[in-house]
């Protein structure tokens, strides 16, 4: 989220490229985003599996009940103040765009003038993920999903590739569409399918080196944008993507497992463990005082992070505590799904077979 705010921060200067090329920020910018499609990954897929492993299923409507509360109200908050200032004339967007972003599917329909929204292609991207990753691990479990994220790693670079030689209103926008970059979220799935696997955490052990941190830290934050702009799209379509996946669910290992390093201890300082509950405010309003169009750098800091903190403990806060209430009501959403009810039998069946049942 940082490196967002930063290079979108600092487009003011992309006229005087000496002091940073363009290119950089902005690959800095899709760094920090793909952070997060990892994060992301990681974490749903992770609470997914704990429960299919507990219980035998997955309860899809009480995933989705969650979701809308954690992600909807901040988002259309935002998206009605855009609304309004551009009724009121104080910024200028294209109508067409708000409805886009309010479908989740920007990232499909790029529109001119409409900076304000343009960081909803990742909110949309990450959208459509919902709806296809939950069902799906659900129907095909923890082995066959594993495959499954395999091959969408395997295969997205060509994807990207026919995308670009078969349909040309989309080329160049490989980075923002779903089938081009579920990719990089994929690389998170498997790092959660994987860290319960004894083999997998015998060879991650043997690889958290300082040294390797260090590594993966510059080649994701120099190396990696300096290849990015003398051969993008080359570059990035076939070897980056894949390549930065990898050394983000590294750098994400490490600090997870090593707390008590520099990088750990400096995550678990109280102000950036606060930057990541809100981080989900930020990245919505940074958009609003971010970008070329912006030019009161640094104040339009001050004016982010208040526009956060108040969405979080206006809206954000709120919704959750109306989730969690509602939740506590509606018992259908804790009712167990058919593969709930199956594995529920079976261990009922392997009781009744040992004399357990409570009447014995």
């Amino acid at each position: 989220m940082l490196f967002v705010i930063a290079a979108h921060s600092l487009e003011w200067i992309h006229n005087t490229p000496t002091v940073f090329p363009y290119s950089q920020l902005g690959s800095l910018a899709l760094l920090g985003v793909d952070t997060f499609f990892v994060i992301s990954g990681f974490l749903i897929t992770y609470i997914l599996l704990k429960e299919l492993d507990s219980t035998g299923g997955i309860r899809l409507r009480k995933f989705y009940f969650r979701r809308f509360f954690r992600i909807f109200p901040p988002f259309y908050v935002y998206l009605a103040v855009v609304g309004i200032l551009a009724a009121t004339g104080v910024v200028h967007i294209n109508h067409w765009a708000l409805l886009v972003s309010g479908l989740y599917i920007w990232n499909y329909l790029v529109l001119p003038n409409s900076w304000l929204v343009g960081h909803t292609w990742s909110l949309s991207l990450e959208e459509q993920f919902y709806l296809l990753w939950p069902p799906l691990l659900a129907k095909l479990g923890r082995k066959k999903s594993l495959y499954a994220a395999f091959i969408v790693i395997i295969l997205s670079p060509l994807s990207r590739m026919i995308t670009y030689a078969v349909y040309p209103p989309w080329r160049f926008f490989e980075w923002a569409m779903l089938h081009t970059r579920l990719d990089t979220i994929m690389f998170g799935c498997v790092l959660a399918l994987l860290w319960n696997d004894t083999n997998f955490q015998r060879v991650i052990e043997r690889l958290l080196r300082p040294e390797l941190f260090a590594c993966s830290l510059v080649f994701l934050t120099v190396i990696g944008p300096l290849f990015e702009t003398g051969f993008r799209p080359r570059y990035q379509w076939i070897i980056g993507y894949p390549l930065h996946g990898v050394l983000i669910s590294f750098v994400l290992v490490y600090v997870v497992k090593k707390p008590a390093s520099l990088p750990g201890r400096f995550l678990n300082l109280g102000l950036m463990r606060h930057i990541g509950i809100i981080s989900y405010s930020l990245y919505l309003w940074q958009e609003m005082f971010d970008g070329p169009h912006v030019s009161f750098f640094p104040w339009n800091l001050i004016a982010i992070f208040a526009c956060a903190e108040l969405s979080y403990f206006l809206v954000e806060r709120r919704a959750l505590f109306l989730r969690d209430r509602l939740e506590g009501r509606w018992k259908f959403l804790s009712a167990p799904t058919g593969d709930q009810r199956r594995a529920a039998l079976r261990h009922q069946s392997v009781a009744d077979g040992a004399g357990l049942t409570a009447d014995k």
